[in-house]
């Protein structure tokens, strides 16, 4: 089984003082184009060099030009459309705020119209600000430790959409009843009165009208290009009991948890969950770990580096929704980084950045392969450093890396399997 490369991104535009001039530079017409074409650039570098696959997150209303990713799903198939090789998709749609037949139709669409160069990443949302607006609807709040109320309807409302949006994918007639979602809607009286209830019983599913001319299932159409459906990917996985969740059900955690010794245990948890739910999984398949890597040709240079590609992303952003407290060292109290202590040494000390020079880069992603983790996730900071420099990183990283790790071919291999299986 091959080792396949994700390389992650949250599309940003503008440097601090362009953030200032241009505010909200997140409305500039002119910063989101240049973005677009940032982005169409970095697709064909992928393509080029043997990556695996190119994906986005779901964010909304960041005016700041950080993250503008509203509907990662149409930059999977605008970029794909020029791609060739090239696996897109995201990590991931936040599916409590989204109707799950509907993103099963569009997620199947995509899937088609790529020819099965598409996977789908899922996530529950942790930011309140257009959680709480978009989600209104569904009663979706955030993913929240803070509200343990909040918390459980999230994850709640996370899984009977899932179950809701694989059902769609794989079953001719669907039908469901659930807390808070019906199909047929109502589910105990059906859809009464159908038009053409006689086209439908010579021509449609068997089942989906009665004889009294109710509807009594729905047929969600089309069905994916890959069967039973696209890879499931679960965003930035970090508990346990979400990576044994993601077990049971066929989804591939992507662990943002440090250090790599801590993965490594959670995918042989996984493997175990998987081989007593029924799913023959080798160690390490269908387990993802979330990084940055970080090439330097002089060690000195590596947290210089680190502080200028991380600190603002990391300090001023990620920290305070509270991401860094995945790098917590064991036992310690109290805010994390500590006092005096840079962001950059915190995302070098825990291995959250997998950095230094060929050699001892290749030496941390060959231990993730002979551990069998089938992918990693490249967060890569896209629009936040300078494109030329990150494109420098992303080539050398094939050829010294993927190349020397038998990496490189993966995404040719996953595609000719995926041409076969259609």
């Amino acid at each position: 089984m091959p080792t396949r490369v994700i390389v992650q991104v949250h599309p940003s535009v503008g440097d601090a003082e362009a953030r200032v001039r241009r505010r909200p530079i997140g409305r500039d017409n002119d910063a989101f184009q240049e973005m677009l074409a940032s982005l169409m650039r970095l697709a064909k570098v992928l393509d080029d060099l043997g990556y695996w696959g190119l994906s986005h997150t779901e964010h909304h209303f960041h005016s700041e030009g950080l993250e503008l990713s509203p509907d990662p799903g149409l930059y999977d198939l605008y970029l794909g459309q020029h791609t060739t090789r090239l696996h897109h998709g995201q990590l991931g749609f936040v599916l409590p705020t989204h109707d799950p037949i509907r993103l099963a139709e569009r997620c199947s669409m995509i899937d088609h119209m790529l020819q099965g160069r598409f996977f789908v990443g899922l996530a529950r949302g942790y930011q309140h600000r257009w959680v709480d607006v978009l989600g209104q609807r569904m009663h979706a709040r955030t993913a929240s430790f803070a509200d343990r109320d909040a918390d459980l309807e999230n994850r709640r409302l996370f899984a009977e959409h899932f179950r809701v949006m694989r059902m769609a994918w794989t079953q001719d007639l669907l039908q469901y009843k659930g807390p808070s979602y019906e199909v047929p809607a109502p589910y105990d009286e059906g859809i009464a009165a159908w038009p053409p209830a006689e086209v439908t019983r010579r021509f449609g599913v068997p089942g989906e009208v009665d004889d009294d001319g109710r509807v009594v299932g729905v047929s969600v159409v089309p069905k994916p290009y890959q069967q039973p459906h696209p890879p499931i990917f679960q965003g930035n996985s970090t508990s346990a009991g979400t990576v044994e969740w993601c077990a049971r059900e066929g989804i591939i955690p992507t662990m943002l948890t440090t250090p790599d010794d801590a993965v490594f245990e959670l995918a042989r948890r996984y493997r175990e969950v998987a081989l007593a739910s029924g799913h023959d999984v080798a160690p390490g398949e269908k387990v993802g770990i979330v990084r940055s890597f970080m090439l330097c040709e002089r060690p000195g240079d590596l947290e210089r580096q680190a502080a200028r590609h991380n600190d603002f992303i990391w300090r001023d952003w990620y920290q305070s929704f509270g991401f860094l407290e995945g790098m917590r060292r064991p036992g310690e109290s109290g805010p994390v980084p500590q006092p005096g202590e840079t962001v950059a040494s915190r995302l070098l000390e825990s291995g959250m950045i997998v950095g230094g020079t060929v050699d001892e880069v290749r030496a941390r992603v060959e231990r993730m392969v002979d551990a069998g983790l089938e992918y990693l996730v490249w967060h890569l900071p896209w629009g936040i450093v300078p494109e030329a420099e990150l494109v420098d990183q992303l080539g050398v990283f094939a050829q010294s890396v993927m190349g020397e790790l038998d990496m490189v071919d993966a995404a040719r291999q996953v595609l000719a399997g995926n041409a076969a299986g259609s």
